[in-house]
């Protein structure tokens, strides 16, 4: 938590590789990576790599795997069940025997999800909770019938556990070789054609009505997948997940900030640990403490500017900022009860 990272390095047992690491510099930016974790000391005993929804699955298994040390023990892919309900027909799209329509930004992501699954070990689709038993159940018939090897798991939350997957044989690398070139990949491109990743970080407290009106005018269907932290003028204490995957939207809190619990409202911290929030907030910003936006935009170039944008002026202007330390209301028309994330 609060760990610094740097792109193309590792630090503190984290890389990140975003950027030109995540596209052309891939397989480069990976060896050296690899090659210094089997350096720690203790030496891990697993390696997890997340990327993003716009991955191409081959070029990344190939970058995993160029060095003997490591082996592909899972190759996970996450799906939504409310996306894969709403945007494409519970996976039929992914099959053929539903269209998208005209839409090309729909299409591509289309393509992507199908790509992914076609190489995965393990699905995991997630959210269930959101949708009727009956969807749920004709999703898992459709993604076996895309990746019948894989195995299928379900979620409320993303919330399942690596040995629960101790019998889930690992993925067949010369199978996964055969297969990308069947489907001509081999040689395809580490992310897909177009998408681009834009990080919105700032200080600064959304109005809360602002970015309501820019989420619901500004969230076209070229942004694939919007995730991060970022929290309210009306809502100072609580630390916000947002997350958006196609036109499906979740707002959830999932924590406090520190700034927040220091104030000891409720009188419920001991004399040293409201010192040590203190301490640990000294290098904060000065007004806002640890509160901070932090959202990262996946998607077309022009989806991603246009969003981008919108989210920036969102933010509270310099008066509204001196309204939020007197105290002053805004009006906020996002839920009231928000799910909690433990």
């Amino acid at each position: 938590e609060g760990a610094d990272t740097a792109p193309g390095e590792l630090r503190d047992r984290v890389a990140a590789l975003h950027g030109v690491h995540a596209r052309e510099q891939l397989k480069p930016s990976l060896a050296r990576i690899l090659g210094q974790i089997a350096l720690l000391d203790p030496p891990p005993p697993q390696v997890l790599c997340e990327s993003t929804g716009a991955a191409r699955p081959w070029p990344l298994i190939s970058a995993l795997t160029q060095d003997s040390r490591f082996f592909l023990r899972h190759f996970i892919v996450t799906v939504d069940a409310l996306n894969l309900h709403r945007d494409f027909s519970d996976g039929r799209v992914l099959t053929g025997e539903a269209s998208v329509g005209s839409d090309p930004a729909l299409l591509q992501a289309a393509h992507v999800l199908a790509e992914q699954i076609a190489f995965a070990s393990i699905i995991i689709l997630t959210k269930v909770d959101t949708i009727p038993q009956s969807v749920a159940d004709a999703q898992v018939r459709i993604l076996r019938a895309l990746q019948p090897d894989a195995t299928v798991g379900l979620s409320a939350q993303a919330g399942l556990l690596l040995p629960q997957f101790e019998a889930t044989p690992a993925p067949n690398l010369a199978a996964l070789k055969s297969r990308a070139d069947q489907l001509g990949l081999a040689d395809s491109n580490a992310t897909a054609s177009e998408v681009e990743a834009t990080v919105i970080r700032d200080p600064r407290p959304f109005h809360p009505e602002r970015l309501y009106e820019a989420v619901s005018n500004k969230l076209s269907t070229g942004l694939y997948r919007t995730k991060g932290y970022l929290w309210l003028a009306s809502r100072p204490a609580h630390v916000l997940l947002w997350q958006q995957s196609g036109s499906q939207i979740a707002l959830e809190l999932t924590g406090y900030w520190r700034a927040e619990i220091v104030r000891n409202v409720d009188g419920r911290l001991l004399p040293e640990e409201i010192e040590l929030l203190k301490s640990r907030l000294e290098s904060a910003h000065p007004v806002f403490g640890d509160r901070h936006n932090e959202l990262t935009l996946i998607g077309l170039p022009d989806a991603c500017n246009t969003f981008a944008q919108a989210l920036r002026s969102a933010l509270c202007t310099d008066d509204e900022i001196a309204a939020w330390e007197r105290g002053e209301t805004f009006p906020d028309p996002w839920p009231q009860t928000l799910r909690q994330i433990d």
